[in-house]
């Protein structure tokens, strides 16, 4: 029997880090975290940075419980949201890499247009011009007189300066330097933009994904009590490496990651770069293996938001009473428009989703339960929408939907959504990022030969549900009035 192999998945959010080990054995995957920490920006003189020497602190603690426990890793891979990135000087780091939650960029595309339309900047790179992608944070140094760019002679998003400081390699994987509005089309960075931004020469060979950097450097081996291990580049964006693990079988098929957002996208040969895309409000991304389209929805924030409002101690509305409340729920036929930017960030969702009701001609809900439905219904309509805009953009529709995170715990909601979109959804996979960081070091490693295998461990190693669509002339009738209130 093969020896099982162990990998460190290093698992950085906006919000949080996390060391998982996840386990290659007998064609099956499994995982376990071992550490979690909380990733806590630091506002200085009204700048907002992340503590990357803590962050960079806290994975070595990772690495120091694999060893303290005799775990034997094979490898380690690092992931993290996208658009932010560290400047270097001679390998040493020139500041705490900013948060996109601050506010350089506020108002930047007045700046930026008269450089490079936003049109132009999309046909380049397939990528939505985002203010807060890599190229409109570095604009704004050039805009606010900020010497850091003078001194910049490199350039790193955030899982390559991790990797950097692991290995004391510099270099770009494509799925997290594809967060930066520059990396073209061809998987290259875009001489035209750098030169037409004036931004100095600081950028690093591209890699894939499942490239080994190098080992670690030995003053890192020796505090971590590890030997010299191999660091492997995953697909550093922590979508990118979920894409990679969605455990679906065939070729003609989407997928929806499901948690407090939703990303619903399908693999592509090619990006698709029109007008058309941008306008629908697609982009384009990279994965283990090539591009994939994608567009960020609002998810289970919606839900989460009545619940942060309506659960208190004397009465409890946990997620199960809340889905049993919905499926309940009688005579109310309201749809609300989920794609209705006042439902951003709203200070009472509650009193949100009523005024998009009322706004709609939709009317009022009488009971909590009603509401619920609405949403979730509302939520599966969009994704049926949006699967009939990759079907316009490719020119070919999907033939299933794959539904992994954590949504796929709401069963109603898995169910509203083969019926809105008339097609099986299968269900399975609630932890993909982590499982994607993991196979994508088997497969840097060569313990894994095709890109495929990735997704055959995984619909071996999880319980994949399907959902059959139902009730079909009353979904068809949902999704006219939805499209009629969506406008």
């Amino acid at each position: 029997m093969a020896e099982d192999k162990h990998f460190l998945a290093i698992d950085f959010g906006a919000e949080s880090g996390r060391g998982i080990i996840v386990t290659l054995s007998s064609g099956k995957v499994s995982m376990k975290e071992i550490n979690r920490w909380p990733n806590r920006p630091v506002r200085l003189n009204g700048t907002l940075y992340w503590d990357f020497p803590y962050l960079f602190a806290e994975m070595l603690e990772a690495m120091k419980h694999c060893a303290s426990r005799g775990v034997k890793i094979s490898s380690i891979g690092v992931d993290t949201w996208g658009v932010d990135f560290g400047l270097l000087r001679d390998g040493q780091l020139l500041a705490n890499p900013v948060s996109y939650r601050d506010h350089r960029t506020d108002g930047i595309h007045e700046f930026t247009d008269k450089t490079m339309s936003r049109d132009d900047i999309f046909s380049e790179t397939g990528y939505e011009p985002w203010a807060i992608s890599s190229l409109f944070q570095l604009t704004s140094l050039k805009r606010d007189g900020s010497g850091l760019l003078d001194m910049a002679d490199g350039f790193l998003n955030m899982p390559d300066l991790f990797n950097f400081f692991l290995t004391s390699r510099m270099a770009s994987e494509r799925s997290i330097a594809n967060t930066s509005n520059l990396m073209a089309t061809d998987g290259e960075w875009s001489r035209r933009i750098i030169e037409k931004f004036e931004l100095p020469d600081m950028f690093q060979e591209m890699i894939e994904p499942a490239t080994v950097l190098g080992t670690l450097q030995p003053e890192i081996a020796e505090a971590t009590g590890l030997d010299a291990v191999p660091v492997v580049a995953v697909c550093g964006h922590d979508t990118s490496a979920a894409l990679a693990a969605v455990p679906a079988a065939g070729e003609n098929w989407a997928f929806l990651s499901c948690g407090t957002w939703s990303i619903l996208g399908c693999l592509v040969d090619q990006p698709v770069a029109t007008p058309e895309c941008l306008a629908k409000g697609y982009t384009n991304e990279y994965t283990l293996g090539g591009w994939y389209l994608a567009r960020n929805i609002l998810g289970l924030w919606l839900v989460q938001e009545l619940r942060r409002k309506w659960d208190t101690p004397a009465d409890l509305w946990d997620y199960p009473r809340m889905t049993k409340e919905a499926s309940q729920a009688e005579g109310f036929a309201g749809l609300v428009n989920v794609a209705d930017e006042s439902l951003m960030a709203p200070a009472d969702m509650e009193e949100a989703l009523v005024a998009v009701l009322e706004k709609a001609g939709q009317g009022r809900p009488e009971t909590r339960g009603q509401l619920i439905r609405s949403v979730l219904e509302s939520l599966a309509l969009e994704y049926a929408h949006g699967m009939g805009v990759i079907a316009e953009l490719t020119g070919k529709p999907k033939d299933a939907l794959y539904l992994v995170g954590g949504g796929i715990a709401n069963k109603l909601l898995c169910q509203f959504t083969a019926d809105a979109c008339g097609m099986e959804v299968w269900a399975g996979a609630d932890q993909c990022t982590a499982m994607g960081n993991g196979l994508i070091q088997a497969k840097g490693l060569g313990l894994l030969a095709e890109n495929n295998e990735i997704r055959e461990v995984m619909r071996n190693s999880v319980e994949i549900v399907a959902y059959h669509p139902t009730k079909a002339e009353a979904w068809a009738e949902k999704r006219r009035q939805y499209k009629e209130i969506r406008g």
